[in-house]
């Protein structure tokens, strides 16, 4: 018996002897986020100069979805979500693939993987013990102004093409014993689902159908233990999305975006703890390479793009569990095959305030017994937990 069945048995006996409690937590709050990964790098369609570029590269990325094969990988993710038994999850990359054949092609089964809705095979995995909370949906293609069920694919020149679909999603879930609802920030004309999506954003195009790489934000308010929290999910953009310098705004701008909805007159309540998390695309030793403040820096100094001071700052909490680790989060190889961990960077981050009193964090799925039995990792990012004491 592996590791992970033993751990997985050993963690259902103790549940039970400990008549469903989360075993040898006595924090106030347990939260996790958790990038559950696309499964396949995206960038060579998006900078694709060409159709038939762009054409082949959407073939290479469903590929490596199919390789990367979300359902295996989603036990791992689920289990670690079911063994620290968190209160609210925050979930980023909560992809939704799907391929339409109205010819009757055959095509779309040429990858077997890679279409799939991933929400529902989280939940699949999850029971009744978690429930969707919240959702804001951010890419999607085809865009909506397009009257076309999907992006054509043509996987043989002289046959019809298949039409790909794909939803981007971040998630929060709740234990099904948590209470919630939905925070109802101002989104303007940028709502989306239970969210927003930001301001500013990424163009990008895939052949000739143009989008932009939207990014988004949602939170729930619940009571946990006697107490009040806001909890928001977020995933920024990546630190520069494009060779063009003034592309390195964008991720800064967001965080901003984000300080100024959490501050919101009639939105901002002082009663409750709020925390932030997500994969925020930026470490506590990112340098702007345009001179503005980082994204974290934004949170964990409270201030904004340029400099100016907010009410208050953020607390990271993983400087205040014991001991000092590095606590990398980021990244595995795109096709999930290196045998040791390659995480070098800290971008999945639980921001809070006030800070706790005494914090428990661990970062999880990047043990090589974390494992799927194929030989892939989780994901390409670790999933960080915190057990919160005020």
């Amino acid at each position: 018996m592996n590791n992970k069945i033993n751990r997985m048995v050993f963690g259902v006996l103790a549940f039970f002897a400990c008549g469903g409690a989360l075993a040898g937590s006595k924090a106030d709050i347990v939260v996790m986020t958790q990038n559950q990964y696309l499964g396949a790098n995206l960038t060579p369609i998006i900078a694709a100069e060409d159709p038939v570029v762009a054409n082949a590269a959407m073939i290479n990325a469903l590929i490596g979805l199919s390789n990367n094969n979300f359902v295996e990988r989603v036990e791992a993710l689920g289990e670690s979500i079911l063994d620290k038994r968190p209160h609210l999850v925050a979930l980023q990359e909560v992809f939704a693939f799907d391929c339409h054949d109205p010819d009757g092609t055959g095509f779309c089964e040429l990858f077997p993987n890679a279409f799939n809705d991933h929400l529902v095979e989280t939940m699949n995995v999850l029971g009744d013990e978690y429930y969707v909370a919240a959702v804001v949906q951010n890419v999607t293609l085809a865009p909506p102004v397009l009257p076309v069920d999907g992006v054509p694919l043509f996987l043989d020149p002289l046959a019809p093409p298949v039409f790909i679909s794909v939803i981007d999603r971040d998630v929060i879930l709740a234990r099904a014993d948590v209470a919630t609802s939905v925070v109802e920030f101002e989104c303007g004309l940028k709502a989306s689902q239970d969210g927003c999506n930001y301001y500013y954003v990424a163009p990008a195009s895939v052949g000739p159908f143009a989008f932009n790489i939207e990014r988004g934000f949602v939170g729930v308010d619940a009571h946990v233990n006697g107490a009040d929290y806001r909890f928001v999910n977020t995933h920024l953009e990546v630190k520069q999305p494009s060779d063009a310098i003034e592309s390195a705004f964008l991720q800064p701008a967001e965080a901003s975006e984000l300080w100024a909805a959490l501050l919101h007159p009639g939105v901002f309540d002082p009663s409750k703890r709020l925390i932030v998390t997500g994969d925020f695309n930026s470490s506590p030793v990112d340098v702007s390479p345009i001179g503005v403040v980082t994204a974290y820096q934004q949170l964990s100094t409270g201030s904004t793009i340029f400099g100016t001071p907010l009410p208050f700052a953020f607390t990271d909490t993983w400087y205040l569990r014991p001991g000092k680790p590095d606590g990398f989060t980021c990244c595995e190889l795109e096709d999930l095959s290196n045998a040791t961990s390659m995480h070098d960077e800290r971008i999945d981050i639980v921001f809070t305030w006030p800070a706790p009193q005494k914090v428990k964090s661990n970062v999880l799925d990047a043990e090589p017994d974390d494992k799927t039995l194929s030989g892939l990792w989780p994901s390409d990012h670790a999933s960080v937990s915190a057990e919160l004491t005020y």
